[in-house]
């Protein structure tokens, strides 16, 4: 007689126990997503909705953000007069360097929203400029996008321009009142006939311009400067400014060799909040002027002092205690032998370099020059560098830092478009 089967040792299976969230991580664990992921999760359920659109989520996924950085691609996809595209594309992705062709859409151009440039970046929003002209003035107007959301303002801040060249007598900057929770762009119209220059001040929500106390020195020559370089730098409810104490006196296109002494150079910070200046001087190691004139910027959180030196090192220093001139250290030097391996100076005597962002974790550098169509990576851990490769002619000296939110929801900015789809560039 047969032994009857052996009995299976096999287990039911048992089910795995749900994943359970306390109510209280919740907030903290959508803060992680990006804004086009947030979006969707509105229509989970009412609870996350209501997370999602609360005012202190905002400000938290915000913060989250900014912990993932874009930079804002200007280039024109035909050669149509003013058919500029803004695309932003992220810094981690960039710093990968894929070989990648921009998409042509239509949420980014800037023609279609009836503006020609960015005037800057803050917590998301970008402040565009527009305007259209005639044979005797000029009609200018802002508008404030949002491209992550897909929303925009109508034109506001309409003035009217009758002096002759829009960047020879006219630089805006665009920042965030913390004190008021209000965002401004500040205007300074430079009258070069009496050496003195007005300052305007916009706040979004009032659309007025007030006139404030004038500029306490004189901006960098405006005509001579290559746009994106002397624009207004925000850091921390401050707009800063690379200035002179005296007046710039311009003999030809050669103007920028007049200015010979350091202790000409000031940098000039206006608190968004009080609307009044302070004057900081740049770092004492500064002490000979170039033929190419230094620069101010944003790096991890510091205001940057940027100059050449000798024509044979770019010198970037870093103010680590913002408003204290004692706190100047210098960050970075780096040698141009070691950039010329990789590019080959047009002029020399005026190539110019601009740092557009410095990612801590990886240790690079996003270096961009004047003569140059691609930017470059600098690894500062090994001193190597390489080359972007975007196929697309991208204008790297107007790139703004970006960062994703969800600020137009508090603004009230219409819908740019109603068929609106997040495009994903990369």
């Amino acid at each position: 007689m047969s032994n009857p089967p052996a009995k299976s040792r096999a287990q039911p299976a048992i089910a795995a126990s749900p994943v359970i969230i306390p109510d209280e991580l919740i907030p903290e664990v959508l803060s992680f997503a990006n804004v086009k992921t947030l979006m969707k999760m509105k229509c989970v359920c009412k609870s996350w909705k209501s997370i999602i659109s609360d005012p202190e989520f905002l400000k938290l996924h915000l913060k989250r953000s900014a912990l993932r950085p874009h930079l804002t691609l200007f280039l024109s996809k035909s050669r149509l007069d003013g058919d500029n595209n803004v695309v932003p594309f992220p810094v981690s992705r960039l710093i990968e360097n894929p070989l990648i062709t921009l998409p042509d859409d239509q949420d980014s151009r800037l023609k279609d929203k009836d503006c020609r440039y960015v005037i800057g970046s803050c917590n998301g929003l970008l402040c565009l400029l527009g305007y259209s002209s005639t044979a005797a003035y000029r009609e200018i107007w802002l508008r404030f996008w949002n491209p992550a959301v897909g929303k925009i303002s109508y034109k506001l801040g309409y003035f009217v321009d009758n002096v002759l060249g829009l960047y020879t007598h006219f630089k805006f900057a665009f920042g965030y009142d913390i004190s008021s929770e209000t965002y401004k762009v500040v205007l300074l119209v430079l009258d070069e006939a009496r050496n003195s220059t007005e300052v305007r001040v916009f706040s979004l929500g009032h659309n007025v311009w007030r006139t404030i106390q004038n500029f306490p020195a004189v901006p960098l020559p405006f005509r001579y400067s290559h746009p994106g370089v002397h624009d207004g730098v925000y850091l921390n409810g401050s707009l800063n400014w690379l200035a002179l104490h005296s007046n710039f006196r311009s003999v030809g296109s050669y103007g920028w060799k007049n200015i010979n002494n350091v202790k000409e150079f000031v940098i000039i910070s206006l608190d968004l909040g009080t609307e009044t200046y302070r004057q900081l001087m740049p770092p004492r190691g500064f002490d000979e002027v170039s033929p190419v004139e230094p620069s101010v910027c944003v790096l991890m959180d510091c205001l940057c002092f940027c100059n050449d030196f000798k024509r044979s090192e770019f010198v970037i220093w870093q103010m680590k205690i913002f408003g204290v001139e004692e706190s100047w250290t210098q960050l970075l030097k780096i040698s141009y032998q070691n950039l010329q391996r990789h590019h080959n100076f047009v002029d020399s005597q005026y190539s110019q370099w601009l740092p557009l962002h410095l990612s801590d974790h990886s240790g690079t550098l996003i270096l961009v020059n004047n003569q140059e169509r691609q930017a470059f990576l600098y690894n500062l851990r090994d001193n190597s560098v390489v080359r972007t490769r975007i196929t697309d002619e991208i204008h790297w000296f107007s790139a703004k830092v970006y960062v994703e939110s969800f600020v137009s929801d508090n603004l009230n900015l219409k819908i740019y478009n109603p068929n609106f789809r997040h495009i994903n560039p990369y």
